[in-house]
């Protein structure tokens, strides 16, 4: 790393098994640790998400997952096989729409910092 005066200083409280993790990252990476955080830093990227916005309107997604599970253990349960088969193909649309929609939301955060090079 660049030799460079560091001004600043910054403290931080960690339990023990944090600090047993630190230490064994830091230490393995041969790096000091004022080196091993700035790495860290530099090839980090954080991501805020909105999740009572974007999420919230999925509950009812998953409502509607519950309740044609419940139609499908009745179904089942009286030997009513094409119902069965039914719900499941309802399951599995409802299922894919919600998997797209959290994938969709997990790549568009609403604000991201990329470590900087």
């Amino acid at each position: 790393m660049i030799n460079r005066k560091r001004y600043h200083s910054i403290s931080l409280k960690l339990t023990d098994e944090e600090l047993q993790l630190w230490n064994t990252k830091h230490e393995t990476s041969g790096l000091s640790k004022t080196d091993y955080l700035m790495q860290a830093i530099r090839d980090s990227e954080v991501r805020i998400y909105s999740v009572a916005d974007d999420i919230a309107p999925l509950i009812h997604e998953i409502r509607k997952i519950g309740t044609n599970l419940n139609q499908l253990a009745y179904y089942s349960n009286i030997g009513q096989d094409d119902k069965v088969r039914a719900e499941i193909g309802a399951i599995r649309i409802t299922n894919e729409a919600v998997m797209k929609r959290i994938l969709a939301f997990l790549d568009n955060p609403k604000f991201s910092i990329k470590g900087v090079k």
